[in-house]
């Protein structure tokens, strides 16, 4: 049976819609619920209070701390700071496409099921169960439950392999600085399989914590499918999202979104070199700030300017759009 031209357009209209209501929806409620959960699992694994303190107690009592201990307590400290900061920036990046890929999977084959079930009332195709997403969705938790603790072993060791000849008293301008940011980020860039596994466990298995709530939110409905079907639904989701975190398309778009990341810490840095000399402001100076870039790339959920930025992306959108319309073509079939 065609189906008229009128109901076609129609539907066109709604199809657009729905896909700008998902792109508004990550932007202002999804990212912003799951932010202050990667905030403080960032901080409590890339710690520097302890560091400080140690500095502090050796600075007021120079019999506390041999020079050795001094010098091996601000290399931590060196980089410590650039790994808490790019580590941001990248779990920002990461976490804001992630939540992205799923919610336009998800909700590209929710809106179909919800269409064919119109047009076609007596099409006995079961609809995509709450159970089943209410487990995808939980994956967007794995970042800061799990995954972070490799990004951030990752990140710090080329912070270190970067940091490692770079002296305290020694002088960047804010060119020096910068560079030293690409340089850690394209050797993460480097290890371009890894995306993947800070995000999805590789079984695709969440923690029991993490899986426990999404079990207790299907346990409260009476009629939830745990049947074998819904694992077989979950497991397409999942190789979907997988095969977009391993294209072409989402390593481009990731790249800018760290390039932009990266262009905001620095405009964040920037102030502190106004009325600086030009031969530039010492390292040892230069390291509470740079840590303070990362907590600020973390603050204000519902205000985030990075997100904001993220959003305004013209490549997002076409990445969101992209995964929008390769989901269509699984949910249509």
């Amino acid at each position: 049976m065609t189906t008229p031209l009128h109901i076609t357009c129609y539907y066109d209209f709604k199809l657009q819609s729905h896909f700008e209501s998902i792109q508004r929806i990550s932007d202002t409620t999804t990212l912003p619920s799951v932010l202050p959960q990667l905030k403080a699992s960032l901080f409590s694994k890339v710690d520097l209070s302890g560091l400080t303190e140690k500095l502090i107690l050796g600075k007021d009592d120079p019999q506390a701390l041999s020079q050795r201990d001094k010098m091996q307590l601000w290399q931590e400290l060196k980089t410590l700071s650039f790994t808490r900061t790019v580590c941001a920036m990248s779990a920002l990046s990461l976490l804001d496409l992630f939540i992205r890929i799923q919610l336009n999977i998800l909700g590209r084959r929710v809106y179909f099921d919800t269409a064919r079930d119109f047009m076609n009332p007596e099409d006995l195709h079961a609809p995509l169960s709450m159970s089943v997403q209410h487990k995808f969705i939980a994956f967007a938790g794995y970042l800061h439950h799990k995954g972070l603790a490799a990004l951030v072993g990752d990140i710090y060791k080329a912070a270190e392999i970067e940091l490692r000849g770079k002296q305290l008293k020694e002088s960047f301008t804010l060119y020096d600085l910068k560079n030293v940011f690409v340089r850690i980020l394209a050797t993460l860039d480097s290890k371009r399989p890894a995306w993947v596994q800070y995000v999805l466990p590789p079984d695709n298995v969440l923690p029991e914590d993490l899986a426990g709530a999404s079990s207790a939110a299907d346990a409260s409905n009476q009629f939830a499918d745990v049947a074998t079907s819904d694992n077989e639904v979950l497991d397409q989701l999942m190789n979907e999202t997988r095969a977009v975190l391993a294209s072409n398309e989402f390593h481009e778009v990731q790249a800018v979104c760290l390039e932009v990341m990266l262009d905001g810490v620095m405009e964040e840095l920037y102030t502190i070199y106004r009325g600086s000399s030009d031969s530039g402001i010492p390292l040892a100076k230069l390291l509470p700030p740079v840590a303070g870039a990362g907590s600020t790339l973390l603050e204000h959920p519902d205000e985030n300017r990075f997100i904001r930025i993220l959003a305004s992306l013209p490549q997002v959108h076409a990445f969101c759009a992209l995964v929008y319309t390769n989901s269509s073509e699984e949910a249509a079939a």
